[in-house]
């Protein structure tokens, strides 16, 4: 028996053409479906492209306030702190004024002992060259009420005239 092999293989090529046919057919049925997919996916995309923009134009809005908030806040920062500051200087003045006071008061404390050490000093001069004059001077028969005499004493320098002349 002789097979006619053109025929069996037309009949295979006609098959595969047919299986080919079927599946570009089937294919085609599903490129609209597969077009509205991706039509709604580059539609997403472009939804969140937005969303996107959207949302950086949102924080940028945001970014601008903080940092409109962030410089009112310093602001306030400084000017509290100048307020402070103008009451710190206040407060060194008056401390200032009431530090010259006292050193004037002191200067002058100083001055009333100076002058009182050199009155006491005078003094004690002056008592010193009064009992030099009467250390030879023997008590007289009445008694030490008799010692010293009122004209003894005439030679005295009192101690606001300075120390006694010699």
């Amino acid at each position: 028996m002789v097979t006619n092999n053109y025929t069996d293989s037309s009949f295979q090529v006609v098959e595969d053409h047919n299986e080919v046919s079927a599946e570009r057919n089937s294919l085609q049925d599903q490129k609209p479906v597969g077009e509205r997919e991706v039509n709604g996916f580059e539609y997403q995309i472009r939804s969140k492209d937005e969303d996107i923009r959207r949302l950086e134009h949102e924080h940028e809005l945001a970014m601008k306030e903080i940092r409109l908030l962030e410089h009112e806040l310093a602001m306030k920062d400084t000017r509290r702190l100048e307020h402070e500051l103008a009451m710190k200087d206040e407060e060194m003045r008056r401390l200032k004024s009431q530090l010259d006071v006292v050193e004037k008061e002191f200067v002058s404390l100083r001055i009333a002992i100076w002058s009182a050490c050199n009155d006491l000093s005078s003094a004690v001069v002056t008592a010193d060259d009064a009992l030099d004059q009467f250390k030879d001077k023997s008590p007289s028969k009445n008694g030490i009420e008799h010692f010293f005499t009122e004209k003894d004493l005439y030679g005295a320098v009192s101690s606001a005239q300075g120390a006694y002349p010699g």
